[in-house]
């Protein structure tokens, strides 16, 4: 025992001399926004993560959708082998401190064990490199941790594809319909104007310039049919179905895009996104593996144990003579080259994983930023949009009570009308384009995908 005692504390003692600290990168960060956002809430939100947001809506298909995507999609079901997988490789490394035991059965003229002849005997055997058992277990856990922020990223990657491409394929749908009734106007009006010119009061100009846009519509409800096929495809895709129909309870004038984000600062950005959990957790391993590397240079210590029965003499009998020996041995490396080679790519992979870290913070900072900015700006735009409707709207309806009354012409009206359609139809593009911003800021704040678990906070 005093022996063993002795060369663990020599492994301790060499395995110190090869400690390579981990350094966490110094980028200066400063925990406020740079853009103002005036639809997010001022309060520094921890629990984003575990915000089911998507039910703000009220809307039960996309609910559905959303639960069936995180239960059935591919890529989530790889990652999910993936983390088996490294949760096998822990469980591997962490089995490595317990010695193995091998069985032996036979016969045997080797001098150097006595000519035991028939033989049956358990082999206990325990090689370790306290130092690289240490570091790999180590390198094993944050690899596990960061496989699990990668399902995470993955998680919140899906979420935002399956709102982004359900209010996409609901958008579409309106559209289609807002293109029909602007069609149907022009058509109306190109029919007046026809009707005058063959009087002989006015040119063709008018009336062919206004069937012109009847063709254009038409052309761009053909494209809107495609959009309709690719976003349902896209949202079945998300659910690991083939090409389906979508059924949506919900029209998408009913959807309420006027919701207060909840808010969060940078550094709990930072900490709440799984691309900066697995960047942090990747360089914690890179760093395991330098000491790793390092100690195929330091001794290790191999254990064993034969114990069992033998003839003797190199008889065949059946084995009835106990036999027993033990090695205590120190195995020291004397000339390792390759290691120095080993180290070298182990310092190499550790330097990607520490700019990486840092290209992943610069990133993650930059885009959410930019989500803020777009979330801001579009929204402003779509209540401009809004009021420019309302007031169009309202130009009709006057228009219209003067026709009725008989002081302004059917013509004038139905241009109003036609404004009206047209207007219509931006309001319907610019509250697309303010939805996908609230996802993606949402994506770029790491909200909803922990909704399933219970919040720490709770």
């Amino acid at each position: 025992m005093r022996h063993l005692i002795n060369i663990l504390c020599i492994l301790l003692t060499t395995g110190c001399a090869y400690y390579s600290p981990y350094q966490k990168p110094n980028v200066p960060v400063t925990n406020q926004w740079t853009v103002l956002d005036r639809n997010l809430n001022q309060i520094n939100e921890n629990n984003l993560p575990y915000l089911a947001w998507w039910q703000g809506y009220h809307d039960s298909t996309l609910n559905q959708l959303i639960a069936a995507a995180i239960q059935n999609n591919n890529t989530l079901n790889m990652s999910k082998g993936h983390i088996e997988a490294a949760e096998g490789e822990l469980k591997k490394v962490r089995l490595q401190w317990i010695p193995d035991v091998d069985s032996m059965v036979g016969y045997s003229k080797n001098p150097a064990t006595g000519f035991p002849g028939s033989v049956a005997a358990f082999i206990p055997n325990y090689t370790l490199n306290l130092f690289g058992q240490i570091k790999e277990q180590k390198k094993a856990k944050y690899a596990l941790a960061a496989v699990k922020a990668e399902d995470d990223a993955i998680k919140l990657t899906i979420i935002s594809q399956m709102a982004v491409s359900y209010f996409t394929y609901q958008a579409e749908i309106e559209r289609k319909q807002l293109l029909q009734i602007l069609a149907q106007d022009l058509t109306h009006l190109a029919t007046i104007a026809t009707n005058v010119y063959h009087g002989g009061l006015t040119s063709d100009i008018d009336p062919q310039a206004l069937y012109s846009q009847v063709n254009q519509i038409h052309g761009e409800q053909e494209v809107i049919e495609r959009n309709i096929v690719v976003s349902r495809n896209a949202i079945r895709y998300l659910m690991n179905q083939n090409p389906g129909e979508i059924h949506a309870r919900k029209k998408f004038t009913e959807l309420n895009n006027k919701q207060l984000i909840p808010g969060a600062l940078p550094l709990t950005v930072l900490e709440n996104r799984p691309d900066m959990q697995m960047a942090t957790n990747r360089l914690h391993a890179s760093n395991e593996g330098i000491g790793l590397a390092a100690s195929k240079l330091l001794p290790s210590i191999d254990l064993d144990i034969v114990s069992g029965v033998k003839a003797g003499d190199n008889r065949y009998n059946f084995p009835t003579e106990n036999v027993f020996f033990n090695d205590q041995l120190l195995k020291t490396p004397l000339l390792k080259l390759s290691v120095l080679g080993d180290i070298a790519k182990a310092r190499g992979l550790d330097k990607v994983s520490f700019f990486n870290y840092i290209d992943t913070l610069q990133k993650a900072l930059r885009d959410a930023t930019n989500a803020l900015a777009a979330n801001e700006r579009l929204t402003n735009k779509f209540n401009q949009t809004q009021l420019a409707q309302k007031h169009l709207a309202k130009a009709y309806h006057l228009n219209h009570c003067l026709y009725q009354r008989g002081i302004q012409s059917y013509v004038d009206t139905l241009k109003s009308k036609i404004a009206l359609d047209k207007i219509n139809i931006d309001l319907n593009q610019d509250k697309l384009q303010q939805l996908i911003t609230v996802v993606n800021l949402y994506q770029e704040l790491a909200g909803g995908y922990k909704a399933e678990q219970p919040s720490s906070a709770a």
